[in-house]
């Protein structure tokens, strides 16, 4: 399997100045269905894809992986410490 896209690199590095960004934390009580409603899209867009660019569709749907991936770290990271999930401040 292909590296996550940050890996190896902090992503805020890649922020173009004043670009506001959206962060999620596992402690969110709402963060791994919102996660796991990313990947969907992600392979939504990757279907719709599949017939006019295989290179870009598969690149969507591994993104869709990896996504999915950290939506199932963000849940078992919620269920073994229920005692700090919790709804937005």
């Amino acid at each position: 399997m292909k590296k996550p896209k940050y890996a190896d690199i902090n992503p805020l590095t890649k922020l173009h100045p004043g670009e506001p960004f959206f962060f999620i934390r596992a402690q969110d009580k709402l963060s791994v269905d919102i996660v796991m409603e990313y990947s969907r899209l992600l392979e939504k867009e990757g279907l719709k894809l599949s017939a006019d660019n295989e290179v870009r569709s598969h690149d969507l749907m591994m993104q869709a992986c990896q996504v999915a991936s950290f939506a199932h770290r963000f849940l078992d990271w919620q269920e073994e410490n229920p005692d700090k999930v919790k709804l937005p401040d």
